[in-house]
């Protein structure tokens, strides 16, 4: 493994965002908390995987489950919360096409979750009226696309750091805007 300081940089992006966006779920419904903290944790992981030179590997399993997640915490926050059978049912697809990708040693089938889940999120921030969560399923869907051209390298990291804050921020706006006296924005 040779040493990549703008790797070892963006790893640590990732697992800062990842610690600010498990901070700033608390005060969340429990429908979006969790699995926004679940997100969180899983590309926290893929970042600590980043200085162990496990990143391609665990990216396959973990960037499929974290993009889900997100996309569950998304239709909680703009839509309807999923049932969940739906959501455990959404999971286990995206853990099989992970593992399905690790076995067959085809980085797409573990990028098709990633994908869907993006284009889900966009499209529920969009309904929403809610600009920066559609950016941050658009940063998921280029993390999808900078991991099928270069692997787990820097731009991934720094795509999914924008990601998981761009769904957090909506929160880090209520709480600075409070911090500071003023009226709070509604959700």
């Amino acid at each position: 493994m040779a040493f990549d300081s703008l790797g070892i940089f963006a790893a640590l992006a990732l697992f800062c965002a990842c610690v600010g966006a498990w901070l700033l779920a608390a005060p969340q419904r429990a429908a979006a908390r969790l699995y926004l903290r679940f997100a969180a944790i899983l590309l926290a992981s893929l970042g600590a995987a980043r200085l162990f030179g496990l990143a391609d590997v665990a990216a396959l399993f973990l960037l499929p489950l974290g993009s889900t997640s997100l996309m569950v915490v998304t239709l909680a926050l703009f839509a309807r919360p999923l049932p969940v059978f739906v959501i455990s049912l959404a999971l286990t697809i995206a853990l099989a096409a992970g593992l399905g990708a690790l076995v067959s040693g085809m980085a797409v089938l573990a990028l098709a979750p990633v994908i869907f889940a993006s284009l889900a999120i966009i499209a529920a921030s969009l309904n929403g009226m809610a600009g920066v969560p559609a950016l941050a399923g658009a940063s998921l869907l280029a993390s999808a696309l900078a991991f099928l051209q270069q692997g787990a390298q820097a731009g991934l990291f720094l795509f999914c750091a924008a990601a998981v804050m761009g769904l957090a921020r909506r929160q880090l706006l209520r709480s600075s805007n409070s911090a500071l006296g003023g009226a709070r924005t509604p959700p």
